[in-house]
C-alpha cells in the first residue's frame, strides 16, 4: 500500500501571431534575451525533480473517476485539483473523463500529492454486491513528498485487497528507476487482473492480502457470504508496493482505465 491506507474512507502557452515581417528580428532579439536569463536553471513544466500524476480512459466509453485525497501534512487538498468537478468533501470528489481522455496534475514546488483513483464508484471496503459484485480496485499514490524528510519514498501500488472492478494499469517514465524489492530494481509498467489472478504480480495488493504477503485485517465478515471468498494464499514476497526515493522524482506516473471487469 502507499503510506497511507485509503480503503476506510496544461498549461497552454499561445504564442501571439507575427504583426509585421519586420517585427520577427526584434521578436528574435527577445527570445535570445530570454534564453540567456534562463540558461543554467530548468523551467517548472520541465523540473527533473517533480512527478506529474496522468490519469487516462482508454476504455472506449465516458468514465466516473473519483479521487480520494489522504490528509497527510505538505499535501495538496481537493480544492487545489481544478479538473474535479463534483467535490463530495474537502477530500473526495468525481468527473467525468471522456473515452480516450486524459487529466493531469502537478503539485506545487514543495507539496506532495497522496490519494487514490477510483472508476465508477468511490472507494468502498464493503460495495454494494448488486452492483460491485467483485468489489473495488484502487489506483494509490503519494508522489512529490521529499519535504517528508531523509528516507522518504514516492509510492504506488494498484490494491485489490477489498476486490476487483477495474483493469487500471501504471506506466512509469522519468525521474529515477521504480523498484518492488532488490528482485525488481526497474519497474516501468504494471497491471491487474481479474480478482482472484493477482498472486505474484508486481505492484497489485491481491484480493484480501492486505499485507501482501498474507491477510491481517480483512475478515470473512466482509465481502460476507454472497461475496467472493478469499484465496487461500497471498504473495510469496513483498512485492505490492512499487517506490523509489522521494529525492529521486521526476517524470510521470501514468494511470490508465482499461475498462470494468
Amino acid at each position: 500500500m502507499t503510506n497511507t491506507r485509503f480503503d476506510d474512507l496544461s498549461r497552454v502557452m499561445g504564442a501571439a501571431p507575427n504583426r509585421r515581417a519586420a517585427l520577427r528580428v526584434l521578436a528574435g532579439a527577445m527570445l535570445a534575451g530570454l534564453l540567456g536569463r534562463t540558461a543554467g536553471r530548468t523551467p517548472r513544466a520541465m523540473a527533473a525533480d517533480v512527478t506529474h500524476l496522468t490519469v487516462t480512459n482508454d476504455s472506449g466509453t465516458p468514465v466516473q473517476v473519483w479521487l480520494t485525497l489522504g490528509r497527510e501534512p505538505g499535501c495538496v487538498t481537493l480544492a487545489e485539483i481544478p479538473f474535479v468537478t463534483n467535490r463530495v468533501n474537502d477530500v473526495q470528489g468525481s468527473f467525468t473523463l471522456a473515452a480516450y481522455d486524459s487529466q493531469t496534475y502537478t503539485a506545487p514546488s514543495g507539496r506532495c500529492i497522496s490519494g487514490n483513483y477510483t472508476f465508477g464508484t468511490p472507494p468502498q471496503n464493503c460495495p454494494d454486491r448488486a452492483q460491485w459484485p467483485n468489489g473495488i480496485n484502487l489506483a494509490e499514490f503519494t508522489l512529490n513528498n521529499s519535504g517528508q524528510g531523509g528516507g522518504a519514498q514516492e509510492t504506488i501500488d494498484n490494491s485489490g485487497v477489498y476486490g476487483v472492478n477495474a483493469h487500471v494499469r501504471f506506466q512509469l517514465s522519468g525521474g529515477g528507476p521504480w523498484n518492488a524489492g532488490s528482485a525488481w530494481p526497474n519497474v516501468t509498467q504494471f497491471e491487474n487482473a481479474g480478482l482472484s489472478h493477482n498472486v505474484n504480480e508486481v505492484g497489485v495488493f491481491p484480493y484480501g492480502c492486505d499485507d501482501c504477503t498474507r491477510r491481517t485485517s480483512p475478515t470473512v465478515t466482509c465481502p460476507g457470504p454472497d461475496g467472493p471468498p478469499f484465496p487461500e494464499t497471498c504473495d510469496t514476497a513483498h512485492i505490492c508496493n512499487v517506490q523509489r526515493d522521494a529525492a529521486a522524482a521526476g517524470g510521470t506516473v501514468h494511470i490508465v482505465f482499461g475498462g470494468f471487469l
